[in-house]
């Protein structure tokens, strides 16, 4: 006997026949088969409506991370670096530390070479013009004797400019020029909110490379979108060490610049 004849009316009957059927358990046996069928319903449609959900929210899920991919997939284009013969290095110091070095294209490979300065006469001393190219390394103090000859904590003077000079070695990218451009096009990306922006143009930014070969000093010379900016500056400084420039068989802190061209496709 199937399940659905045990909670049938007919089978009600017959179980209370000659029985007082106004007795609850006649009322209670025969609403049990409505009973069951309204619970059935019930959960097929939470079923369905779960399974709504579910599918809708894989389907949202499946469009972001399509959309995400295409995102990934707009990587930024460098613009060919020319790769030089050498670089004219010029190193400018103020107080203890040289923290500037700029390279400009067009010098070779030659030995430093020492750009003779103009001797300029200035007004030095108190008893006349003294003519500063005469001056003797010794003759300079930290301490100014003459006006303040009783107080010892004056500010003693910086390091003197650096010359003009030229590198023997620049500062080389692992792998070479073609590795830093590969490198740059993989790690600089088109962020989302730069491609909707529709966000072009150019930046240009320095950085030194350190005597140890660590990148330092990051700075953008050139703007674009600020998207572009951060995105350019976070490569420089996730960038591993590069070989270090070298003057003289030692090496030195030299300034690199990189453009990058940023255009959609």
């Amino acid at each position: 006997m199937s399940n659905s004849l045990l909670v049938s009316k007919e089978w009600c009957d017959l179980v209370f026949e000659h029985r007082n059927k106004r007795y609850g358990a006649y009322l209670i046996r025969k609403q049990a088969g409505r009973r069951y069928r309204l619970v059935a319903l019930i959960f097929a449609g939470i079923l369905v409506v779960l399974l709504g959900v579910a599918g809708a929210v894989g389907y949202f899920v499946y469009r972001a991370v399509q959309e995400t991919a295409a995102e990934l997939e707009q990587v930024v284009k460098l613009r060919p670096l020319k790769a030089e013969k050498g670089f004219e290095v010029k190193r400018i110091s103020t107080g203890r530390r040289a923290v500037a070095v700029k390279a400009t294209p067009g010098a070779s490979n030659a030995m430093p070479e020492i750009v003779d300065r103009r001797t300029i006469s200035v007004p030095m001393g108190i008893n006349g013009v003294t003519d500063a190219a005469t001056l003797e390394e010794a003759s300079l103090r930290d301490e100014d004797l003459t006006h303040n000859a009783d107080q010892k904590d004056l500010p003693i003077e910086g390091a003197q400019l650096v010359k003009t000079e030229r590198v023997e070695e620049l500062p080389i990218f692992p792998g070479g020029v073609q590795a830093l451009m590969q490198y740059m096009d993989s790690t600089v990306l088109y962020s989302g909110a730069a491609q909707r922006r529709k966000a072009e143009g150019d930046v240009l930014v320095a950085f030194i490379v350190e005597a140890d070969g660590s990148v330092s000093h990051i700075e953008v010379e050139k703007k674009a979108d600020d998207a572009l900016n951060r995105a350019v500056v976070t490569a420089v400084r996730r960038m591993p060490k590069w070989k270090p420039g070298r003057r003289n068989g030692q090496p030195l802190p030299v300034k690199i610049s990189i453009p990058i061209h940023f255009q959609l496709q």
